[in-house]
C-alpha cells in the first residue's frame, strides 16, 4: 500500500488518532518473530528490491506466489 492508498483508507473508516499511530507503528517496525519450518511448510527470503529489505515467508506455495504476484502488479 502506498501512503496515499492509506490516507484514504484513514479518512474512509474515520479511524482515531490512536489507531492511526498504531498503524504507523506497526508499519515502520521489523517483525515480530523469524519464520521457522514446521512440518508442511518452506520457508525462505524474499529480497525486495522496491522496500529495500529482505521479506521473510513461511509457505513457498501461497505466501511466496502472494509476493511474486503483488511484486509482478507493482511493476506493470
Amino acid at each position: 500500500m502506498t501512503i496515499r492508498d492509506i490516507d484514504q483508507q484513514i479518512k474512509k473508516f474515520n479511524l482515531s488518532e490512536e489507531a492511526i499511530k498504531q498503524i504507523e507503528n506497526v508499519r515502520s517496525s521489523e517483525p515480530s518473530r523469524k519464520v521457522k519450518s514446521g512440518g508442511k511448510n518452506v520457508p525462505g527470503f524474499y529480497p525486495s528490491k522496491k522496500m529495500g529489505v529482505t521479506i521473510q515467508f513461511e509457505s513457498h506455495k501461497l505466501e511466496l506466489a502472494a509476493i511474486y504476484e503483488k511484486n509482478m502488479t507493482l511493476m506493470s
